[in-house]
């Protein structure tokens, strides 16, 4: 037999067995723990000339804080701009961003904050993009039908 076909029967045979609840003496067990906070679900719904709107889901009620900038920079602290910290608890966040320049591509990081029992549980989000978009020179559909009317 050789150590590939050894490892599949072991594999074949973990996966086939099924799980059985473990029980201490009195057959009873208590499992405690706290689930570390997660940032999902990030996105960037709306991108206008001059703001943007991100939004996430936290697995717990957090605040809500967005770092930006127009590099990415491993150290969260490194961005050159960032929102004030919202303190109301939430697990459905959304942040604007106003006074941006148009066609400008940002890098951004969300930090969300959890206290359970006094303790600080912090979660920062990996790296995301979007550009504002272009602003657009000539006539606008409502200078237009603004034109025509008179």
């Amino acid at each position: 037999m050789t150590w590939k076909f050894v490892s599949w029967v072991i594999l074949l045979a973990c996966v086939m067995l099924q799980a059985v609840p473990v029980l201490a003496a009195n057959g009873t067990t208590t499992v405690s723990g706290t689930v570390p906070l997660a940032i999902y679900d990030v996105s960037t719904p709306r991108v206008g000339f001059h703001t943007a709107t991100i939004s996430w889901r936290t697995n717990g009620d957090a605040t809500s804080q967005v770092f930006y900038d127009t590099e990415f920079h491993s150290n969260i602290a490194d961005y050159r701009y960032c929102t004030r910290q919202r303190t109301a608890l939430v697990s459905e966040h959304k942040v604007r961003l106003v006074r941006l320049p148009s066609f400008t591509t940002y890098h951004y990081r969300i930090k969300s904050v959890a206290i359970i029992d006094d303790t600080e549980f912090i979660a920062i989000s990996d790296d995301y993009t979007f550009t504002t978009q272009p602003w657009r020179r000539g006539w606008s559909w409502w200078t237009w039908s603004w034109w025509t009317w008179w």
